[in-house]
């Protein structure tokens, strides 16, 4: 296969990432909106967020499996990602606010560092584009790790870092599917 057809094959299913990316924008200004809600809300809300994802994940991953040699990795982060919401859904109340503190953190981390080897990939395209959305990426992972550095319940200062994590983000999620779909139309004329 060529290179032309295979980033072609790769970039035309660019609405997934703009699906999630708007998602998490979501999920962020809710938090930043209502941090006095109840924990347990924002963890079963966060939950279904991720399912989600995690289920947009998969699709990317198994429709690009003859494709690209890194459909695995797809594939697996929607596993990892359906497993945290199952596991967050199925939680007793009492253990479910800490977990979900520590959950969502090291989620943020996780799917952040995963963003930054995507931007690398998007480098060669365009090389602006590629470093705002890795900056974006590093500010989500700087807000996740002073959440994580001290999650105090209830503290409207630590949803603040949390909300900014997840509506950065977003927006590198955003900005990533609409560099895939300028690829894809370039490609395809």
């Amino acid at each position: 296969m060529d290179r032309t057809k295979y980033i072609y094959n790769n970039t035309r299913f660019w609405w997934i990432p703009l699906l999630t990316g708007l998602i998490f924008i979501g999920f962020g200004t809710w938090c930043l909106s209502n941090p006095s809600a109840s924990l347990a809300i924002m963890a079963y809300i966060f939950a279904g967020a991720v399912g989600c994802v995690g289920i947009f994940n998969m699709i990317l991953g198994f429709s690009n499996i003859s494709n690209t040699h890194g459909w695995g990795w797809s594939v697996a982060c929607g596993i990892v990602e359906i497993l945290c919401a199952i596991w967050l859904f199925f939680l007793p109340s009492p253990s479910l606010t800490e977990a979900f503190i520590f959950c969502m953190g090291l989620y943020i981390i996780f799917v952040a560092i995963n963003g930054i080897s995507e931007s690398f990939v998007m480098y060669s395209y365009s090389s602006f584009w590629s470093v705002w959305m890795f900056l974006l990426l590093v500010v989500a992972i700087v807000c996740a790790c002073i959440f994580l550095a001290g999650p105090v319940v209830g503290n409207i200062a630590e949803w603040l870092y949390i909300g900014i994590s997840f509506i950065t983000y977003g927006a590198y999620r955003i900005m990533y599917s609409f560099k895939m779909k300028r690829i894809n139309n370039d490609l395809s004329e």
